[in-house]
Order: C-alpha cells, then sequence, then structure tokens
C-alpha cells in the first residue's frame, strides 16, 4: 500500500467514523420552533431529576431546539446543583422564564409589522440585513439580553447550529469558535465569539427558509482557517461573508457537533412527524412543497435509522425520543408502562404547528408533559447505567396526563394563523 492510498483512507475513517476514543455526554436538541422548545423543557425536566444534565459535556441545538439551549446556557452560572447532581432551582430559572418566552409572538412582528416601520427601511434596504435581524432583536430583547459567545460557560460547550448556504454544511457557533468544516473556522483567541451575541446564534438557527431570508455576516478576510480546500471546484475560493439559514436544513437533530466525539449521545427531537397524504394536491406551489418534505423525511429517517442502530450495536450509549414517538416502541416485554400520550392525543400532538407564535399554558404544559413522558420511558428502557435518580420525577402538569383535558388543552394548536393566536 503505498502513502497516498494511506491518506486518503486515514481522511475517510475521519470522516465518516466515529473517533475510536469519545468521551462525555451529548444531549441534542432539535429544531420544531416554540413546539420543540417547550418539548425539550419537559425532556430536560426529566434529565435533570436523574442528575444527567449537570453532567452534559456538549449540548448542540437547532432552530426550536436553540431557544431552549440558549435560555439554558445564558442561566447555566445560576443554576444551583445538590451533592446529586441535580439543578434544585431548574423549574424556576429555567423552565418559567422559557415559558414566558413562548407566551410571545415574535415571528409577526419581524415578517410583518416592523417591516413595514418606515424606521426600519434604510436598514432593510441594505444587503447584509434581513428580516432575521429583526428576530435577532427579538431573541436579544426578549430572551438572552446582550450576552455574547464569548461569555457562556467553557462547560459544558454550547453550540448552535445554522446550515451554511455556500458552503452546504453545518456552520457551528460556540464560545471559542465559529465556522464549518470547508470554510474553516475562527482561530482560538479570536474576537469573533466575543463580538458575537447568543442571540445574534439563535437566530442564525432559527431562520426557516419559507419565512425568514438567511443572515448574512461579514467577518472579513482570515476570519476562517483550516477549511477542506478539497471540498472546493478549482477556482473557487471563499471570503469571510456566510449566508446563514436554518440549522435544520442541513441536520435537524443537532448530531453533526456530537456523533464523532462522544460516548454517549442523547436525541430530544420535536420536529414534525412526516404524515401521509390523503390527497396530494398537483399544483406547481403544493406538488413541490410536498416534494421538499419527503426529501426533508427522507434525510431524517437516514439519520435516525443510523443513531438507532449504533445504540443497538453499542457504538454509542444513549437514547432517541422523538415528539411523534408512541410509548409502545419504549416498552419491555412484561412492562406495565409508563406515564404518556397515546391513541388520538399522540395523533394530535403530531399536528401541533411549527411556529414562533404565541402558545399558551395549556399548550405548553401538554407539550412539555409529552416531553417528559417520551424521555422519562427512553431513558427507562436504553438508559440503565446513565445518572442516578436522586428525586422522584414528577412531570410538568401531572393533571393533564388525563387523555380529555390534553385534548381540550390542545384544541386549535394546529392552526398556524397570519396575524398571530
Amino acid at each position: 500500500m503505498d502513502q497516498s492510498t494511506h491518506v486518503d483512507r486515514s481522511t475517510l475513517e475521519q470522516r465518516y467514523r466515529a473517533r475510536p476514543e469519545r468521551h462525555g455526554l451529548a444531549l441534542c436538541l432539535s429544531g420544531g420552533g416554540h413546539r420543540a422548545a417547550l418539548f425539550h423543557a419537559g425532556a430536560l425536566r426529566r434529565l435533570n431529576a436523574q442528575g444527567l444534565l449537570s453532567q452534559a459535556r456538549t449540548l448542540s441545538s437547532v432552530s426550536g431546539g436553540s431557544i431552549a439551549n440558549g435560555l439554558l446556557a445564558s442561566v447555566w452560572p445560576a443554576l444551583e446543583r445538590d451533592a446529586s447532581g441535580v439543578f434544585t432551582n431548574f423549574e424556576r430559572v429555567f423552565e418559567a422564564r422559557l415559558r414566558a418566552f413562548c407566551a410571545r409572538d415574535i415571528r409577526s412582528g419581524p415578517l410583518l409589522w416592523r417591516r413595514l416601520y418606515p424606521g426600519n427601511w434604510p436598514r432593510l434596504l441594505r444587503p447584509s440585513f434581513s428580516a432575521t435581524d429583526l428576530l435577532m432583536d427579538e431573541y436579544r430583547k426578549h430572551l438572552v439580553g446582550a450576552l455574547t459567545l464569548g461569555e457562556l460557560p467553557k462547560e459544558p460547550r454550547f453550540i448552535f447550529c445554522a446550515a451554511n448556504l455556500q458552503t452546504g454544511v453545518n456552520f457551528e457557533f460556540s464560545a471559542d469558535s465559529l465556522g464549518d468544516y470547508v470554510l474553516g473556522h475562527s482561530l482560538p483567541g479570536s474576537p469573533l465569539p466575543g463580538a458575537t451575541l447568543l442571540a445574534e446564534a439563535i437566530a442564525a438557527s432559527s431562520a426557516f427558509p419559507i419565512s425568514f431570508p438567511p443572515l448574512i455576516r461579514d467577518y472579513g478576510p482570515g476570519a476562517f482557517t483550516g477549511g477542506d480546500v478539497k471540498a472546493l471546484p478549482t477556482g473557487v475560493t471563499l471570503s469571510g461573508v456566510v449566508k446563514l439559514t436554518d440549522g435544520g436544513v442541513y441536520d435537524n437533530m443537532g448530531l453533526e457537533p456530537a456523533w464523532k466525539t462522544h460516548e454517549t449521545v442523547l436525541v430530544s427531537d420535536g420536529g414534525t412527524p412526516f404524515a401521509v397524504a390523503s390527497r396530494a394536491r398537483a399544483f406547481l406551489v403544493f406538488r413541490l412543497w410536498r416534494a421538499y418534505q419527503v426529501i426533508a423525511n427522507q434525510s431524517e429517517a437516514v439519520r435516525k435509522r443510523w443513531l438507532v442502530a449504533s445504540f443497538l450495536e453499542k457504538t454509542y450509549r444513549g437514547a432517541y425520543w422523538g415528539l411523534g414517538t408512541d410509548l409502545v416502541e419504549y416498552r419491555a416485554r412484561g412492562d406495565p408502562g409508563l406515564p404518556g400520550y397515546t391513541g388520538v392525543v399522540l395523533d394530535a400532538l403530531r399536528t401541533v404547528r411549527t411556529d414562533l407564535d404565541h402558545f399558551g399554558p395549556g399548550e405548553q404544559s401538554v407539550l412539555m408533559n409529552h416531553g417528559w413522558c417520551l424521555a422519562n420511558a427512553a431513558m427507562a428502557r436504553w438508559g440503565q447505567g446513565l445518572g442516578t435518580t436522586p428525586h422522584a420525577p414528577t412531570p410538568p402538569a401531572p393533571e393533564l396526563l388525563d387523555p380529555d383535558r390534553a385534548l381540550v388543552a390542545l384544541v386549535g394548536s394546529d392552526k398556524t394563523r397570519v396575524f398571530g393566536h
């Protein structure tokens, strides 16, 4: 075997296989708007009760998951843990603030009203300014303030994923670096993380392309180094200008920063489950949208199959739970069952809108219950030996585990309204 063949094979090993030496726990939070953020909040409550949340080495997120992850990063220093690693003030410091934020309509302003305000017209005419900058303002004012990436905790590492429209790969924001593997990353000690608002990273991560244009930033020449030049066509060079859209366009589960380097991977998936269409429309716009849904579903299905197969083959420890998952999938033989939603309630949850609009108290509680119950079932089935259970776990709203009350709380949850709820 000559040296060139050895180098090529080594490169393939690095690109397509998890590293042989991996350590730590990664928690990946999917996209899905406010729905996903609330679903994840319930799952995070369950993981916290097990003493696992405080053990995380990396928290990776996409789109709506970045709303929950961004708030968690901002309040992390204020969380108080007991001797077993459980955050005792988690509900007050994190959950209450997330619920207050998800009760806001943060998309109608940037998409409609603030575009019509004459004072914003000069900014909107600039080529590097868009409605996604107005979305960033919502996150800055109402979620995480003026915190910069450089001010985030170094441990655990919080990573916010967007999709780079030029390179076509995952673009990561974190406390110590920005970039992707084709473009390259900012150098250690670079001022970029310190100058980049956390709200900016969340906005780039959640810029759903049907609604929001790309977030455009000019980081200047030489901002990124170490990119994979072999991935570029001959004669093509990349500048410091990046155009970023929703991270779910590339990887809606937020797995990319985790799968190569971590021993334990937990995935909370609040994305929209794919629905069989009773009648596929032939009109151009609907036809193209349905084709996009099928393509996106297959991409995510392949990732999920690979992940679950990796768990079964013991490549990783960990678990996956998704918004559309039926509890029976986690039930071991002879298991009497665990609390959660099934039947018509699960059907209703599968159709809850993907939106950055107002979610009411009942909707919020049922979504948080659902995330809690699925994380509880997944960890009971696949999480043996992970963490402890020092506190008796309690779902966010036990009274809404009643199917009839849950259905009442979800009335209208499938409707997206142009001017908000």
